[in-house]
């Protein structure tokens, strides 16, 4: 069993069709019957924004998915993309460099910030023995406050309010940065075109290298692999610190456009939304990029604004996209002789 690969045959991800058949499809039905506002009183431009969204969600997608290959389970991932967004706003705070030049320097202090979250969440479980769910969940908790004080003027921090009352207007580009909505098309179409060639290059490289063969090793038999001469916490904090990397750069590109963004839909605190993609995309690297631009596209979609701030319907959906982690979890978890190797916090056999 390799984890990040869902066994189970075909039908979790038929199952996991018909949740975003569902999904998609009753939205657009409920927004009629809740009066949603016409097609042109939504985001402008309409691509620019589905390629942002897409950017932030897959990159989201890969902070859960690289980490699981290696047996973690990456709950630090909304610490993660708050340290990003908190540590990259210091840079139009602090700086004043062109715009365009801002902007990527805001990505890669984001990226670093959200490193250094996933290394000090492996340390923890190397040094300590506390289990990256625990950390990950009171780092997470912790960080809720930083970005408040970290904002930029009166731009409230991501996925902490979710102002659902102006998404219906057109949305203002890059408050913090000043960017041109072209240029910030730009930037997210590298961004797109990033996160899909590390997608990719991350499966080939777990299917076609020796190192990609032992990190296979680690994720499902941790035990194993110490025994056969693997550094598994070594591994195991390379993962992290990738995971980490890909949150914090969300959590800057947020800096780029208001939180009435379409990310700011997203019916639960945002940093979380790697968990739904990778669980929609039954744990496989190219179901997550397929997963992405799909809720992508359905965020943009005339009425889905108006459906996720209903209370009652948000509380709905949020239950649909969480729906599929109770058959697809179970299939991702180690076997293989070690079907609790995903809670040890040290792998060695005790004497």
């Amino acid at each position: 069993m390799i984890p990040g690969r869902c066994r189970g045959g075909v039908w979790p991800v038929v199952a996991n069709v018909l949740v975003l058949a569902s999904l998609v499809v009753g939205t657009q039905l409920l927004s009629r019957e809740l009066g949603a506002a016409p097609a042109s009183a939504m985001t402008a431009p309409w691509s620019g924004d589905v390629i942002l969204v897409a950017s932030g969600l897959l990159f989201l997608g890969l902070a859960f998915l690289l980490p699981l290959h290696a047996g973690l389970i990456n709950l630090a991932i909304h610490a993660q993309f708050l340290a990003g967004f908190a540590a990259g706003s210091l840079i139009p705070r602090y700086l004043d460099l062109v715009p365009g030049g801002e902007a990527p320097l805001a990505l890669a202090i984001g990226a670093l910030a959200g490193a250094a979250v996933g290394i000090l969440v492996a340390w923890l479980k190397r040094r300590f023995a506390i289990h990256e769910i625990l950390s990950g969940l009171l780092l997470g908790a912790a960080m809720m406050f930083v970005p408040r004080g970290a904002g930029l003027g009166p731009v409230a921090p991501p996925a902490l309010t979710i102002g659902l009352g102006s998404i219906a207007d057109a949305l203002p580009w890059a408050a913090g940065l000043k960017l041109p909505p072209n240029l910030v098309l730009a930037f997210g179409i590298l961004l797109l075109a990033l996160g899909l060639i590390l997608g990719f290059l991350a499966a080939h490289f777990l299917r076609a290298s020796v190192r990609g063969f032992n990190l296979r090793a680690v994720g499902s038999n941790p035990l194993a692999a110490v025994a056969s001469g693997v550094d598994v916490d070594g591994m195991q904090t390379w993962m992290m610190v990738l995971g980490g990397a890909c949150a914090g750069l969300t959590g800057a590109l947020q800096l780029w456009s208001l939180p009435a963004v379409a990310l700011e839909r997203w019916p639960f605190p945002l940093g979380f939304a790697g968990l739904t993609i990778v669980f929609l995309g039954a744990g496989y690297l190219r179901g997550a990029l397929l997963v992405a631009l799909v809720l992508a596209v359905w965020l943009n979609l005339p009425g889905s604004s108006e459906v996720l701030g209903s209370p009652e319907w948000g509380a709905a959906i949020t239950l649909l996209l969480v729906l599929p982690s109770l058959w697809v979890l179970p299939r991702l978890l180690p076997d293989q002789g070690a079907p609790r190797a995903i809670w040890r916090t040290r792998h060695r056999e005790s004497i």
